[in-house]
Order: structure tokens, then C-alpha cells, then sequence
């Protein structure tokens, strides 16, 4: 699709309200965007305009086709677009980076004595959450603050209350705890505290947490002074302990509103392809928290001013799509291009009227001056401990270079990981470092395929995941090239078939469906590509002469055809003893293929191989696109000594790649290299080892949580499912504490009662019996 098949979309787009994505070449979505008329906002972007910006000049060029989704209002066009920005991250949209690190605290409401945490996401459970915020370690110091002053709970037990007394429902741990020893927990689980008690306490934590300091203070001082009057000295110290340790949060706080309003606050400044936020969260007059953003826009220019609409934009949407506390007030140092959108999409979000204001002078413009400058002073910060660590990185890189004499630093470092349990769940890891630095999201992570159960081959391993990624960036013999056939190759086609099939061919009019490969001017290797309905293509055909074979032509066809036709879907049929050739390619094996194919082909070769079985496989190119597996690296880090480097080179030589490869043994730290027996001499302390220690250890790191995740998906998979009522929380407790299903059903009633309750314990003992 080109730029003329766009101006044909154009005539097309409705006038409603919904979401609109740019696609480039390769069909990877570049842009995400909301309209409340699609025709009119689409085709703002293909008229011409003197003043546009540079960033949106570059979107425009590149892109080559778009699609759209109709919503049924703007609201819910908001939403999609949150959503879709969030799943695809497009280059040329404003990204929020880190969102993943968000932090949030719960407090549990349907319990008796609730339970606070730190949780990562907010669930439709009815519990209540205060965030998100940026900063994990604070948030765990206040807490544990809290935890010191009003004692609440922290354990996963049931507790119920009767006749004045716990009862405990659900055992997870000996109780009572090391926490109610040193004075953190209250005790429910022993009877020490009532519910009411309890719950008063959890409601001066939501006080405090809400920013109602003087409200805690009130009901702290009324207490203290009944117990004084009741002559208990000793509580009252605790109380009045209590309220110098709030007080002495409170003093600490710079930034105060004497009108007790309860607002956001928040500015940003821009610097080169980055937006830095500071957001002021003053709750009943006081400064609650202090919040610091990065929003990063590729293509952005520093002097690109007409960015900044979208930019605040894109921070209202992104930042309260995920707040659990939004207040009536938001104050911002200018205003949105749709106002009126933005008011509607925060009232249904927040379930209140929430305004969005611009204060020109007065004591909230102050506000917002105050936090102009901490988002700059952010800003510096920033930049200067990236320049640091890019420092370190680059140096590192430099050192390492020059240890394994590589002509240019290794921008693109992979690492490679196995990890299993007793052979089980085996799976792999791959971590990627660009420039020293890790890029999360281009991590990837392998399920083996080629091991039995319990088998136990970590060189067989490597090899597969080796392959099953370079096969990517496969490239072709240096000499050989690929193209279309023309007429003139007819003769080149039949001779080839002819010495695979060892009978005379003749291709006739078909020569069009074929692709031909050369070497020094020769015909070395012919596929076809028969069209089919939609988009679609069977391959077939494929072969190359013996001398060229296990050199990358087959693969370097096959990807040239795929491309070059713009198939959507590629299928063909094969023996067992060819399966694992198409698998490595990226060929899923499916039940059929299109009835249209079926006929072409399939009793020729069942009649040469009537003994064997027949499977038939397809290629999705799209789906099979990954930006992260098509970049090709500079260098591959293989954990493990020298059998897993080499179980590695195979890989590299399969496909007939030559990237720079070593492994790092974890004993010694020794730097193996292929073809070497002896480990590189490098200093263990240097910059260029702790590089490539730190990539190591995040390969293992990332490989070892990724097995966990799969055990504990395979552990629950079991006997247990079948039994009416039990969910995976309660599978994972009863086979945490007895180790195995098997554990599970030789425990007692009683036992199981303790954990999952009377009821399902029953239903357990009666399915075993």
C-alpha cells in the first residue's frame, strides 16, 4: 500500500467519534490518535501546512497506510486510545516511561480486620487504593511508620470474630506472628483486639493517607485526654507518642494551601524528545506527596513548542486513567485543545465533577510557578545522572571492544539464560542491553519445544532458542542473491527439478509463481508460490543443490517470497523428518490448509512417501514480525562455559551468521570465546566484566522468574481443578503448604479446614474418596 491507496482511505473515513493508527512499510503502527469526527481530525494530517511540526512532518512521511475503529462515543474513544497506546507504545506517540513501576497501597474491605499492602495494580475488588506513586521505597517507609503507630495487620489469615473471640478460618502461617512480638500487629488473630477497635485504627491510616492529618490529631488528643481522666498514664504516653511522630510528618511539609483546598497541582518542561512532569498532590490544604514524571516523544525537538498541548495532554489521560484518588481540582499551565472532552471523560472516570484550571495570578498561580521549578530542577537532575551513567556505559563498552577486538563498541548486547526445574518447565531467557543499558522491551522469553518431559540437555537447549531467534536476521551467502524468475530461467527451473525429482519437468507458464536464487550468475535454488484467495500463498518446490545446502538460501527464499509478495498468510505441507527445518523458519503447525490448495499437490507426494506421515504447517509474516527479534546484535553473551558456547555456534552456523559470540562461566566469571580452549584474561573488577556480569545476572534473573511463573501455572494444573469451588488462590495455598496434590489429599479434614474452610475441605476428602 503507497500514499495513493491512503488518499483513497481518506474518502472513506465516517464522521463519528473513534480511535485512528498510522502504519508504516512494514505494517508496524507508528501513531495512535482520538477523534471526535474521524473524517475531519484523519485528514487534518494530509493537508498542507506551512507551520506543522518537524515530528508530525516525519509521521506523515512515513506513513503508508491507516486504519481505523468507530466508538459510539467520545468517552469511550478515550478509552481505546488509552489502551492501545498502552499495548502498542508507537514511536510517535508521548509515552509515559516507567508506568509499569507504578506503586499503589490497598486496603482490603471485605474482611474484618483489613489488611494493607503495596500492589502494583488496582483491581475491581472493592478494596481501597491511594497512588499511584512513583516511588516504592517510600511508600514502604511510610507504611511501615504506620504500621509502628496504629499496629495493623499484615498476614494472609482468615479471622473471624465470635462470641467475643478469633476464630481463625484460613491458616497460612503459625500465629501469633514475629510482628505482634516486636509490636507492629495488634494481635486480632489471638483475640488481643475487637473488629471495631481495629477498624478505628484503619480508618485514622485512611485519615492520615488522605491527607486529614488535624482530623487524626482531634481524635488522638480526645483519647489521650480520656485516658488521662481515667488515670491510664501508660496508654495516654502511647497516644501522645502517636502524635508527635504525625506531628513531625506534618512539619515537614513545604508546600501548604491555608484555604484547605484539596487539588493537583502540576507543570512540565520539555528537552529534547523528553517531558519532564512534577505533580504537587495537596489534600486538605497540605502537600500529601510529591510526584516526578518522565514522558518521552520520539522525533521531538527542542524547539518544538506546539508539542506541549499533547504532551499535558497525554499526561491527563495516562496519569488518571490509573489514579485511585483524583480531587475536584487540577491545576495546569494551560489549557487543552478539547476542554470540554477531557471534563467529560474525568467525570465518568472519577464519578464527580473534577475542573481543570489555568489560575493567572494568586496564590495557586504560585503553586504552579513552584512546581515549574521542581520540574525543572527534575529535569537537570535527570539529564545529569544520565550523562553519568551513559559516561560509565560508554567507557564500558569502549573497554569491552577492545578486550574482544571488535571494530566499533557493541551497541545491541544479547543475553541468553536456560532455567528448569529437575528438567521440567525448562525455558529460556533473552535480555537485551543497547548502548550499556537494558531495554526491557525487548526482552524476550522461550518455552523449549525439542525437550521430553524431565529431560534435562541445556546444550540442546541453547541450540534451539539460538536458532528459533536467528532465524530473524537470517541473511544470505555472501554472493548469493534472490529474485523473481523471469521466462528466461524456465530452462534453469526444469533442470533443477529435474535433479530433485530425477524425471524431466517442464514448468511451462508457471515460471511467474517461481523465485530463484543465484550464485556467480547460476541457478542454485528455486521455490513457487502458487496465489491463492486473500492474500494467501502455497509454498512449494523449495530446493536448493546439495553443494549450496545448510548455507541460508532455503530461509533467504523463502523470507524474499514472503516480503516481496506482501503474503498474509503462507502454508505448505510436509514429512516429520522436514518439520523442524519449517518450525525454525516461524511455520506453526495447523490442522489443514485452504481446500483451494489441497488438490495441487498432496497425491504426488504421498505417493512417494506413502510410509510417512504428512503435516501441514503455515507462516504468518505479520505475525512473525518482531522489531526486537529483527534487529540484529553485535554481540551474543551466552551464560554458561564452553558446551553452551558451542551448543550456541551451532546456531550461528546453521544459519551461516557471523556475529562476535562468548559465554561468561559463573564460577570463575571466565570469558570463553569459540574455537578457544582458554578463557580470556580479563580483571573481574573491571568496567567491561561487571557489563557483562550485569547482563548475565539479568538474563538468569529474567529466565529464573519466568520458570517460576510457569511451574506455578503447571503445579495448578492438576487433580484439583476438578474439584467444584476450589480457585487457583486456594490451589496455590493448600499446595504451598503440602508440597503436592498428592500431599493434598492424604491431609486431614481438619488440616485442609484450616486452609480452605469446612466446606471445601469436605468436597477435597470426598472427590479423593
Amino acid at each position: 500500500m503507497g500514499k495513493s491507496s491512503i488518499q483513497s482511505l481518506l474518502k472513506n473515513l465516517p464522521s463519528t467519534p473513534g480511535v485512528y493508527r498510522f502504519k508504516n512499510d512494514e505494517g508496524t503502527v507508528l501513531y495512535v490518535g482520538k477523534a471526535k469526527n474521524l473524517k475531519n481530525r484523519v485528514r487534518s494530517y494530509f493537508q498542507k501546512q506551512n507551520n506543522r511540526p518537524i515530528r508530525t512532518q516525519k509521521l506523515i512521511e512515513k506513513t503508508i497506510d491507516l486504519e481505523w475503529t468507530e466508538v459510539g462515543s467520545d468517552i469511550e474513544a478515550i478509552f481505546l486510545e488509552t489502551n492501545l497506546i498502552k499495548e502498542l507504545r508507537p514511536k510517535y506517540n508521548v509515552l509515559m516511561k516507567d508506568d509499569k513501576n507504578w506503586v499503589y497501597i490497598k486496603i482490603t474491605k471485605d474482611e474484618l480486620f483489613p489488611r494493607i499492602k503495596i500492589v502494583r495494580k488496582v483491581e475491581n475488588d472493592k478494596a481501597r487504593y491511594f497512588g499511584p506513586s512513583t516511588a516504592a521505597g517510600k511508600l514502604k517507609k511510610t507504611l511501615l511508620l504506620l504500621q509502628k503507630l496504629f499496629m495493623y495487620r499484615t498476614c494472609d489469615l482468615g479471622i473471624d470474630w465470635r462470641n467475643d473471640e478469633a476464630k481463625i478460618t484460613k491458616k497460612t502461617i503459625a500465629f501469633p506472628c514475629l510482628d505482634y512480638h516486636i509490636k507492629r500487629c495488634a494481635g486480632p488473630c489471638i483475640s488481643k483486639i475487637s473488629p471495631e477497635e481495629y477498624g478505628e485504627s484503619i480508618r485514622k491510616i485512611e485519615l492520615f493517607l488522605e491527607g486529614k492529618t488535624s482530623e487524626i490529631e482531634g481524635k488522638l488528643k480526645k483519647q489521650m485526654a480520656d485516658c488521662v481522666a481515667k488515670k491510664a498514664y501508660e496508654k495516654a504516653g502511647i497516644l501522645r507518642d502517636k502524635l508527635q511522630a504525625i506531628d513531625g510528618l506534618i512539619q515537614k511539609q513545604l508546600v501548604t494551601s491555608a484555604d484547605h483546598s484539596t487539588m493537583d497541582v502540576l507543570a512540565f518542561t520539555l528537552n529534547e524528545g523528553k517531558a519532564y512532569f512534577t505533580l504537587f498532590a495537596l489534600r486538605d490544604g497540605k502537600l500529601l506527596k510529591q510526584e516526578n514524571f518522565v514522558l518521552s516523544a520520539s522525533g521531538f525537538e527542542s524547539g518544538d513548542e506546539d508539542m506541549a498541548p499533547e504532551v499535558l495532554e497525554t499526561f491527563l489521560f495516562q496519569y488518571y486513567s490509573k489514579a485511585a484518588d483524583i480531587p475536584p481540582q487540577i491545576f495546569v499551565p494551560a489549557g487543552l485543545p478539547e476542554m470540554d472532552l477531557f471534563h467529560d471523560w474525568i467525570k465518568d472516570r472519577a464519578g464527580k465533577v473534577v475542573k481543570l484550571k489555568t489560575p493567572q495570578k494568586g496564590k495557586k498561580h504560585k503553586l504552579l510557578d513552584l512546581a515549574k521549578k521542581n520540574a525543572l530542577s527534575f529535569q537537570k537532575q535527570q539529564i545529569a545522572r544520565w550523562a553519568g551513567f551513559e559516561e560509565d556505559d560508554m567507557e564500558s563498552l569502549e573497554e569491552l571492544a577492545r578486550v574482544l577486538e571488535m571494530k566499533k563498541k557493541p551497541k545491541r548486547i544479547e543475553a541468553y539464560d536456560i532455567s528448569h526445574l529437575g528438567g521440567t518447565d525448562t525455558v529460556a531467557s533473552m535480555v537485551v542491553f543497547e548502548n550499556g543499558k537494558s531495554k526491557k522491551s525487548d526482552y524476550r522469553k522461550f518455552r523449549l519445544r525439542t525437550l521430553e518431559e524431565g529431560e534435562i540437555d541445556d546444550f540442546k537447549s541453547m541450540t534451539e532458542i539460538l536458532k528459533r531467534r536467528l532465524r530473524y536476521i537470517s541473511v544470505l551467502p555472501k554472493g548469493v542473491t534472490v529474485r523473481k524468475a523471469t521466462k528466461s530461467r524456465t530452462k534453469d527451473i526444469d533442470e533443477l527439478r529435474g535433479e530433485w525429482h530425477d524425471v524431466e519437468s517442464d514448468v511451462g507458464e508457471t515460471f511467474s509463481e517461481y523465485f530463484v536464487a543465484f550464485f556467480e550468475k547460476k541457478v542454485v535454488g528455486i521455490m513457487r508460490m502458487t496465489p491463492g484467495k486473500d492474500g494467501k500463498f502455497l509454498m512449494r518446490s523449495l530446493y536448493v543443490k546439495h553443494e549450496h545446502r545448510g548455507s541460508g538460501i532455503a530461509y533467504g527464499l523463502m523470507a524474499y517470497a514472503s516480503k516481496k509478495l506482501k503474503a498474509k498468510r503462507v502454508y505448505l505441507s510436509c514429512f516429520d523428518h522436514m518439520k523442524d527445518f519449517y518450525e525454525n523458519f516461524g511455520f506453526d503447525l495447523v490442522k489443514s490448509i485452504p481446500k483451494e490448495f489441497t488438490d495441487l499437490y498432496l497425491d504426488v507426494l504421498i505417493a512417494e512417501n506413502p510410509d510417512e506421515n504428512m503435516n501441514f504447517y503455515a507462516f504468518d509474516p505479520k505475525k512473525n514480525y518482531d522489531a526486537s527479534f529483527k534487529t540484529k546484535p553485535d554481540l551474543l553473551l551466552i551464560d554458561g562455559g564452553k558446551g553452551q558456547l558451542s551448543s550456541a555456534k551451532k546456531a550461528l552456523d546453521y544459519f551461516g551468521l557471523e556475529i562476535p559470540m562468548i559465554s561468561l562461566a559463573k564460577r570463575e566469571e571466565e570469558i570463553f570465546l569459540p574455537g578457544k580452549s582458554l578463557p580470556l584474561l580479563i580483571p573481574v573488577d573491571s568496567k567491561a566484566s561487571k557489563l557483562l556480569q550485569r547482563l548475565r545476572n539479568e538474563a538468569h534473573r529474567f529466565a529464573i522468574s519466568f520458570q517460576k511463573k510457569s511451574r506455578k501455572k503447571h503445579l495448578t494444573s492438576s487433580v484439583l481443578d476438578k474439584i467444584d469451588g476450589l480457585g487457583e488462590k486456594m490451589k496455590l495455598k493448600l499446595l504451598k503448604e503440602f508440597t503436592s496434590p498428592k500431599q493434598v489429599f492424604l491431609a486431614s479434614e481438619e488440616s485442609l479446614a484450616a486452609i480452605v474452610g469446612p466446606k471445601l475441605a469436605k468436597a477435597i476428602k470426598s472427590y479423593e474418596a
